[in-house]
């Protein structure tokens, strides 16, 4: 070959290094090159975070660049709470919390939907097999943001949340499900995927039990979603590293959707899983699949009428409304745009 054949077939093949990867590819970053950035996930089991968490395991964020760290609030704190500090880059919350911390002045604004169906139940017993037979039980709820539909369901049904005049007594409930196991009260407030988790003692007594979903009721609230800081949406460097984010998260939630069993080995090979059983990790993998809801609309959506809900219940579905106001600005489409 000619000096200067070689050169011109050395050029062809440097060319071809230099063309786009094949679609579905993924750039190969240097270690030493991936941005780092904080994410702050909330309480929960580890089912709730299943997508976040298979993208970091296989390394589908390393593939975009990032060096991605997950960390938890500690209990009590929202996830929000650390943008505000700037311990954080991103953090996952669900709605009604975040849109209160809003009101009271935290830069915060809404960028992409992870969970677009509402986990959110009332988990009774089998004699209350009826809405309107909830009058005269104690009724466990969580409070600090998820209350509102369940007033709003009491409201619908002419029911008082005081105990006299034929009405149901609201006893503050935490996580776990102790105070239904002990009979102190006759229903329960947890999610459809922590539900099989906490109530795994029950066996069979699981299936005689009746759950209201406020999603079904057309009283869903938006739950995780992924919320930044407004300044950094300021800045397009900012912006590209949480759109890389999302569509690395978005590859990790697809693999749930795609195989759950390899999800399901991943959350019972975690040290806090030790001691919980297959089958409910199995079944709470499932309802976090379905909230996603990956099948039917991509990830990082956000359904204008859903939004429109939670804004709703949040100013009218409590005795002490989780706002006071429409918010204005506090969501963003800018992880959702063509790069």
């Amino acid at each position: 070959m000619t000096h200067s054949r070689f050169l011109r077939h050395l050029l062809f093949l440097l060319s071809l290094l230099s063309l786009p990867l094949a679609s579905g590819a993924a750039p190969a970053w240097a270690e030493n090159t991936r941005t780092p950035l904080q994410v702050a996930l909330p309480d929960g089991p580890a089912t709730r975070s299943a997508g976040f968490l298979i993208a970091q395991q296989r390394g589908y964020f390393a593939d975009a660049g990032l060096d991605v760290t997950f960390t938890k609030p500690g209990y009590g704190r929202s996830p929000v709470e650390l943008l505000g500090e700037k311990q954080a880059d991103l953090a996952v919350e669900i709605m009604p919390v975040a849109l209160s911390q809003r009101e009271k002045g935290a830069d915060l604004v809404h960028v992409a939907q992870i969970f677009q169906h509402a986990t959110l139940a009332l988990v009774c017993r089998n004699t209350i097999d009826q809405p309107a037979k909830l009058a005269g039980h104690n009724v466990g709820v969580w409070m600090d943001g998820w209350e509102s539909s369940f007033y709003a369901w009491l409201s619908r049904l002419s029911l008082s949340y005081f105990a006299t005049g034929g009405g149901v007594t609201i006893v503050r409930q935490g996580t776990d499900a102790d105070i239904f196991l002990e009979n102190e009260v006759d229903c329960l407030t947890t999610t459809t995927y922590r539900a099989p988790l906490v109530l795994a003692s029950m066996g069979d007594g699981r299936k005689s039990l009746i759950t209201y979903r406020y999603q079904d009721l057309d009283l869903g609230m938006l739950e995780d979603g992924l919320y930044a800081r407004g300044a950094d949406l300021a800045n397009p460097a900012r912006v590209d590293l949480f759109k890389r984010f999302l569509a690395a998260a978005g590859r990790g939630w697809q693999s749930l959707h795609d195989d759950p069993s390899e999800a399901e080995s991943l959350i019972m090979g975690l040290p806090e899983s030790k001691g919980l059983d297959e089958k409910a990790v199995g079944e709470s993998l499932a309802a976090v699949s379905e909230a996603v809801a990956l099948g039917s609309v991509e990830i990082g959506t956000l359904e204008e009428a859903a939004y429109d809900r939670t804004v709703l219940l949040l100013l009218t579905g409590a005795p002490d409304p989780g706002l006071s106001a429409a918010p204005s600005g506090a969501i963003s489409a800018l992880l959702r745009q063509p790069r």
